[in-house]
């Protein structure tokens, strides 16, 4: 295994603590696959069971349909959960605390106890960042400056002149627990960075998908410019779904290929395309 942040120890305290308390599963009021996709591409991992096509067949066959992997199997077998990157694991802890997941207030607190009694020793810290409904937001940090690589799930590549529709998508997408590069979002992790270094690494990085909102204003922009650059770069590299057109008009935009289907934004709200966005990271959203 890699070198990481979070060590090997820490991480199995911590888990074997989540699989320990029988009385509340880890996935909270989720049931185990939805809980899993918020965190794992299921979708797009390979099965390992011929009759399924991905992960998200075969994990479900072993758990729910047959129930033949406890959940130890599941975690530490099947997901690896100790040999994920330091920021998948932070996704997942981050998840467990999340109020869609463990809604009950108390429960919430009382798991970043847990976390944070493993956590102090590889220097992190589960820290509240805000409340919503009522319910803290954890996020978990370094205590060291350690910096760790972040990944996304969807980045959101606009013009400012877009930024009303953009706005309300993002707020969506992170309502539903999405993992999200959102300039608005990042006030504080852009702050001092070499901003054409760091947009290369975003748009050309692990994301799954980069959401693309076209428009005039989108194709004569410098920044929206160097962003589908990498965007396009990644494209090619993955030779698979990652650049996903949305169209406020019918701008051309140079590189991007004529037979790519495009959602027209003109017959879409931002609630629509929000549940568009999560149907493609193959998870339920949160009816508005």
């Amino acid at each position: 295994m890699q070198n990481r942040l979070i060590t090997e120890l820490t991480r199995t305290d911590i888990v074997d603590a989540l699989l320990l308390d029988k009385e509340n599963p880890f996935h909270g009021n989720l049931d185990m696959i939805s809980f899993l996709k918020r965190v794992w591409p299921l979708d797009s991992m390979p099965s390992e069971d011929s009759r399924f096509h991905n992960a998200a067949g075969d994990i479900w066959q072993h758990t729910v349909n047959n129930n033949d992997y406890d959940e130890t199997t599941l975690l530490y077998r099947r997901l690896g959960i100790n040999e994920v990157s330091d920021k998948q694991f932070i996704h997942f802890l981050e998840t467990c605390l999340s109020p869609i997941v463990a809604r009950d207030p108390n429960r919430i607190e009382a798991l970043a106890a847990v976390f944070n009694t493993y956590l102090k020793n590889d220097g992190f810290v589960a820290r509240p960042t805000g409340q919503i409904s009522g319910r803290t937001i954890y996020k978990i940090v370094s205590t060291t400056g350690a910096e760790i690589i972040e990944t996304y799930e969807v980045v959101l590549s606009f013009a400012g002149e877009d930024r009303a529709y953009v706005e309300k998508v993002a707020s969506l997408l992170k309502l539903n627990d999405v993992s999200l590069f959102y300039d608005n979002y990042e006030e504080a992790s852009l702050w001092g960075k070499n901003l054409t270094e760091h947009l290369h690494k975003v748009y050309s990085g692990s994301a799954r998908y980069c959401v693309m909102f076209i428009s005039k204003h989108y194709a004569e922009k410098v920044w929206p410019t160097h962003e589908r650059r990498s965007a396009f770069e990644k494209a090619i590299e993955a030779k698979e779904e990652y650049i996903l057109p949305a169209r406020f008009d019918n701008t051309d935009i140079p590189g991007l290929h004529k037979h790519i289907v495009y959602i027209d934004l003109r017959k879409k709200t931002p609630e629509e395309l929000t549940m568009l966005i999560m149907q493609k990271l193959g998870r339920e959203g949160i009816p508005f």
